[in-house]
Order: C-alpha cells, then sequence, then structure tokens
C-alpha cells in the first residue's frame, strides 16, 4: 500500500523542502529495495477509492443548500483529503513504474520511517478538523472563526516546531522499526518527534469532549445514532494512525490507505443522505424539562436576535407556510423583514443548522398534529399536507427523530384510542 498519511494535510506538500525531500526517499527507497514494491492491484484498488470519495465529496458540497456552511465545511473536507490521497498513490504509480512494468511486482511489504515529523504535521490538520464537526453539529454557529483559530492553536504550534527542526537541525535519526525508537530514545530528535506524536494524538482526541460538556456549553440538539458512527470512524483511523507511526511490520504501512479513505467514504453518504447527520433537531419547547428551559435562557443572546426568533415562531404556528412545498429562504426572509445573516443567528440560537432544518421539523410536528386529528387519511396524504414531497426523504427523516416510521406512529395511535 502506498504512504496515505503522508499526504493528508496540504502543508508539507506545498512546502517546498518537505515536498522535495518526501519525493526523494520515496525514489532513493525504490532504487535501494527493488523487491518490495507496491502491489499495483492494491494500489489500483485504492486510487479508485480515492477517485469514488472525491466525486462524492464534490455532490456533499454542490448539494449542500446555501445557509448550511456544516455540510460545504465536510464537503471540502472530503474533498481536499481524497484529492491529496489520490495525488499521492498516482505518485507512487509513476515512481515504481519508471522502470517499466516488469518492475511492479505482485506483492510488497513496505517498511516506513517511523515518527516522521512531516507524517505527523500533516496528519495532525486533519485530525484536528476531522474532530470538530461533533460539536459544530450540535451547537450550529458555536464554531466561529475565532474559535476554529483557537483550536488551530496546536496545529501551529506542531507546524512550527516541525519547520524550525527540519530547516535548523541537521541531525535527524532514521527509525525503521519500533525497536529502533526504543533504542534511539536518548537522540534529542527522536524525543522531539515523540512529543509531537503524542500531541496529534491526545489534541484532537480531546475534542470529542466537547459534546458531553452541557454544562459549560449548553446544546439544544441530541446525538443522534450516526454520531456513534462517527466517533467509531475516527477510533478507527486513529488507531491506525497510531499503528502506522509505531507499527512493528510493513503489513500496517499496506493497509493504512483504506483505514483512512473507507471511513470517509461512509461518512460522504451520511451527509448525502442529511445534511446534518450527527444530530436530530432540538425538542419542542413544551417537551421541555424546567432545567433545560433554564439552561436556554442562559445561552447569551442579542434582544434583536431573541426578538427574531419569537417573531419566526408565532409566522410558523400562525401562517403554516411550511405546508408550502415551494416555500423558499427567501419567502421566509421576506415574510420576517430581515436579511439571512441575521437569520442564521436566530436559527442557531434555536439549535437549527439552516432553513431546511427549521422548516422540515415544523412540518414533522404539524404531520404529527394533523395524524391525531386526521385519522382518516394515509401517511402518504398527511405527508403531502405537512409539506413533504419525497417519501423517502420523509421516511428517513422521521424515522431518525421519532425512533419508528410514519406507518409504526400511526398504529401507536391506533393502539392509544
Amino acid at each position: 500500500m502506498v504512504p496515505i498519511l503522508a499526504n493528508l494535510p496540504i502543508l508539507g506538500r506545498f512546502l517546498r523542502v518537505g515536498c522535495s525531500r518526501s519525493f526523494r526517499e520515496k525514489t532513493t527507497f525504490v532504487a535501494q529495495n527493488k523487491k518490495n514494491m507496491v502491489n499495483v492491484i492494491v494500489l489500483c484498488i485504492e486510487l479508485l477509492l480515492d477517485i469514488v470519495g472525491l466525486v462524492l465529496g464534490i455532490l456533499v458540497y454542490s448539494r449542500s443548500s446555501d445557509n448550511n456552511g456544516l455540510t460545504k465545511a465536510w464537503g471540502v473536507l472530503a474533498i481536499t483529503l481524497s484529492f491529496l490521497l489520490l495525488c499521492d498513490n498516482l505518485e507512487w504509480m509513476w515512481i515504481f513504474s519508471r522502470g517499466g512494468e516488469e518492475t511492479i511486482p505482485r506483492f510488497t511489504e513496505v517498511p516506513m520511517n517511523h515518527l516522521s515529523v512531516w507524517h505527523i504535521v500533516r496528519v495532525i490538520v486533519f485530525f484536528q478538523f476531522f474532530s470538530i464537526f461533533p460539536i459544530a453539529s450540535l451547537k450550529p454557529g458555536w464554531m466561529t472563526f475565532s474559535r476554529v483559530v483557537s483550536l488551530c492553536i496546536p496545529i501551529l504550534l506542531i507546524t512550527c516546531i516541525a519547520c524550525c527542526y527540519e530547516f535548523f537541525n541537521g541531525h535527524y535519526t532514521t527509525l525503521k522499526s519500533f525497536a529502533s525508537i526504543r533504542e534511539n530514545i536518548g537522540e534529542q530528535d527522536v524525543r522531539v518527534r515523540l512529543m509531537l506524536f503524542v500531541i496529534s494524538v491526545i489534541t484532537p482526541s480531546v475534542n470529542f469532549l466537547f459534546p458531553y460538556m452541557r454544562r459549560w456549553i449548553p446544546i439544544r440538539r441530541k446525538q443522534s445514532q450516526a454520531m456513534s458512527i462517527y466517533m467509531m470512524c475516527f477510533a478507527i483511523i486513529m488507531s491506525g494512525y497510531i499503528w502506522l507511526m509505531l507499527g512493528t511490520s510493513g503489513l500496517c504501512f499496506n493497509v493504512f490507505g483504506y483505514i483512512v479513505i473507507l471511513p470517509v467514504l461512509f461518512l460522504n453518504i451520511l451527509y448525502l443522505r442529511n445534511e446534518n447527520p450527527l444530530s436530530l433537531p432540538p425538542q419542542p419547547v413544551e417537551e421541555l424539562e424546567m432545567e433545560e428551559i433554564e439552561a436556554i435562557r442562559e445561552i447569551a443572546v442579542s434582544p434583536v436576535v431573541l426578538e427574531l426568533s419569537n417573531q419566526m415562531q408565532s409566522l410558523m404556528k400562525h401562517s403554516k407556510s411550511f405546508t408550502n412545498p415551494q416555500y423558499s429562504l427567501q419567502e421566509f426572509l421576506n415574510d420576517l423583514n430581515t436579511n439571512e445573516n441575521r437569520l442564521n443567528k436566530a436559527l442557531h440560537y434555536d439549535g437549527f443548522s439552516g432553513f431546511r432544518d427549521y422548516i422540515n421539523f415544523y412540518r414533522l410536528q404539524y404531520f404529527k398534529e394533523q395524524a391525531q386529528l386526521k385519522r382518516e387519511l394515509t401517511v402518504k396524504e398527511l405527508m403531502f399536507l405537512s409539506g413533504f414531497t419525497s417519501r423517502s426523504s420523509f421516511y428517513r427523516y422521521f424515522a431518525s427523530v421519532e425512533k419508528m416510521s410514519p406507518s409504526e406512529y400511526m398504529e401507536m395511535l391506533n393502539r392509544e384510542n
């Protein structure tokens, strides 16, 4: 397989010294290890997966609504990651095929330089951005530019240390196995690289604790099952990274590309099915407990945004504009006599990621209300009456929020009567 991790983030690829060094290391390795080359079949399969990941990332970005920055952010991350993996694999393919077709073997076990500074620098960028999506999903609008910058401080720290060490320290210990790490632990550069590696593991892992800090970060949305899947994907990729950096065999080097790209492909599909798959809409105010209501009141918000939030609720309650399938964002802005920036602040305060999320929430509540009042109507008739147009999207959305299908919900109402 290929050193996927060597090209996850952008920095090393675009730094002249780092890039040239990476290329020289690959070329030198091929020249000195003619019997240990990449399996071309396995490499081609991963190239295909990288292309699929790139296409899915583009679809996620293009299909996201205009006011849903979270989905666009995931699309950008998926596109960047897939593109860099694709470029790295193409580079390996070109290097291994320069000597003729006979130089590409059917099997390989490729050793690597453990605790590579440039690998660590590139990985921390991907992990850091990957780890902030859970809290960004649960608390729309929380990930402001200033918070993103503060969370990137570890990245800047590691990058500065790596660059200074790479450019100003002439001694670099080559580590070909886990045993060589222990043998050379007394070397200064090995200790520095080990410290950077530990930081690159701990920092993004800590970010996953934010969703559970409800005492300090009031959260109105609820975690979905996809949140657990997302965290499992992170755990798999992180385990593969640790295995890659400290592994004792070339097997970790060969399979790590799949450990990275397969979870990303799966998450791309989740974002195609749902613009905010990691969390569920907030509960209606009348279903909240007193402690939750008090926590909402403590959320800092300007009087203008609070007034707009109340105005939005009044509009939805009396006009029922959401029952119109063609009801658009621009019409919503005109009805409220406000601008999109102020609307987004009000939506985020109410716990919604965007206009579509807000409208679908009220459509679902209206469906449940009409299901109790008009029991003679079918699920399909109630669906259209509420403003939904796609049966598959409605069933998927209903099941994710209510933990049952619309038909099961109707049966439950009949049993209660």
